[in-house]
């Protein structure tokens, strides 16, 4: 079966789903007269928002997704955002992010093919914060060298398996501090070998422990969390910074044993009414005494860069992005940046840094949320690719 008709087969009922619900609402914004989906996602019971997207993923070929975005507020909440986004442009995108659930599937032209679902509910005016997630995937994906093979290798590898993910966090008084734990969960099947007879004979035993074996690994983190944005889906001011690190051990049904630190850093800054600054750094590190499944160690994540591309045990990266809003609905945006891996903090610096540079664009989809969709694309060391957003694309 061709799986790209299956994501193609899933748009469409979602779409239709989505014209025939919207029969009974209003698609234009009162306020001024743009296509809001807002009414949609509020007064309907099953109102979502579908979000399909072209997959132009270097590393799994190119496919289709679509997924489902639903917000769940109580009657009360719903009005109270309804008058409070009648007397103001943004004011209901102040207003605490209400329940958000997605499900969503995904197709590629190497056969690649996912399905995933997950919820982000607040308690007690955002001092609670509980996000799981979790999913299933069967994915032809190229994963390239380590530090210590040889720099153009790349192993093509099926994996196949399913993931949890689950956080929860409390604030510290009324302060924009959260302290939590946070679990991880994955089982992968990587025994088919896509490609084994194309790997050279001297580093098939460097590759034997990675490619033979069916990893589980499981963890038990620790999350300190500062987190000012104004907005939840596209902020304009405020600071968010992240510090998570987690232990993989066999008492928690681990296969392997070594820990992760992930510090991640987001500010925006409003240079004008309608100039925004926004920049994210993140640092990554792996802790080890054993070699690894290759989807344990970090990579540079950034738009234009190939998904494990570039690995190491320590890798950092900046992004630096300026969002100008042309109208209240319209918004253009540039982004530039750059990241370093290596075996280890100095090996990092030490390192080539791989920069990737791109434009994008993003609708107001609904005002009253403050929800915005749009496209981006990016060049990165080796190709180009598109993105479809929700959000900043941070």
């Amino acid at each position: 079966m061709n799986h790209n008709n299956i994501a193609l087969k899933t748009s469409v009922i979602l779409c239709c789903t989505f014209a025939v619900e919207a029969s009974a609402v209003d698609f234009f914004d009162p306020i001024d007269g743009y296509f809001d989906a807002g009414e949609y996602l509020a007064e309907n019971a099953y109102g979502f928002l579908p979000v399909p997207s072209i997959i132009t993923e270097p590393s799994v070929g190119n496919g289709l997704a679509v997924m489902g975005l639903f917000l769940h507020e109580s009657p009360e909440q719903r009005e109270k955002r309804k008058q409070v986004a009648t007397r103001s442009i943004d004011g209901g995108a102040q207003l605490l992010t209400p329940g958000i659930s997605v499900v969503g599937v995904g197709a590629t032209d190497n056969g690649s093919k996912m399905g995933f679902a997950g919820h982000r509910q607040t308690w007690d005016k955002d001092s609670i914060r509980y996000l799981v997630g979790g999913g299933y995937g069967d994915i032809n994906m190229s994963y390239y060298s380590q530090a210590d093979f040889a720099d153009a290798l790349s192993i093509d590898l099926n994996m196949q398996g399913y993931a949890l993910l689950q956080k929860l966090q409390y604030r510290v008084a009324d302060t924009a501090l959260f302290v939590g734990v946070a679990q991880k969960f994955l089982q992968v099947d990587m025994s088919n070998r896509r490609d084994i007879n194309t790997i050279p004979p001297e580093l098939i035993h460097r590759l034997t422990d990675i490619v033979d074996t069916s990893p589980k690994v499981s963890s038990l983190g620790a999350i300190l969390e500062y987190d000012s944005l104004n907005n939840f889906f596209l902020p304009t001011r405020g600071y968010n910074y992240i510090v998570e690190y987690d232990w993989f051990t066999e008492s928690l049904g681990s296969d392997h044993e070594y820990q992760t630190l992930n510090v991640e850093g987001i500010n925006y800054w409003p240079l004008s009414k309608s100039l925004t600054l926004g920049f994210k750094m993140r640092y990554q590190s792996v802790s080890s005494d054993e070699r690894l499944p290759v989807f344990a160690y970090p990579y540079i994540d950034l738009r234009g860069i190939p998904k494990n591309r570039y690995q190491g045990q320590d890798v950092g990266s900046a992004e630096v992005q300026l969002m100008w809003k042309v109208t209240p609905r319209w918004m253009l945006l540039s982004f530039l940046g750059g990241g370093l891996a290596g075996e280890d903090s100095s090996d990092m610096w030490n390192s080539d840094e791989q920069n990737a540079y791109g434009v994008g664009f993003r609708y107001t989809i609904a005002r009253r949320y403050g929800l915005h969709m749009g496209m981006d694309v990016a060049k990165g060391p080796e190709d180009v690719a598109w993105y479809v957003n929700v959000g900043s694309g941070f």
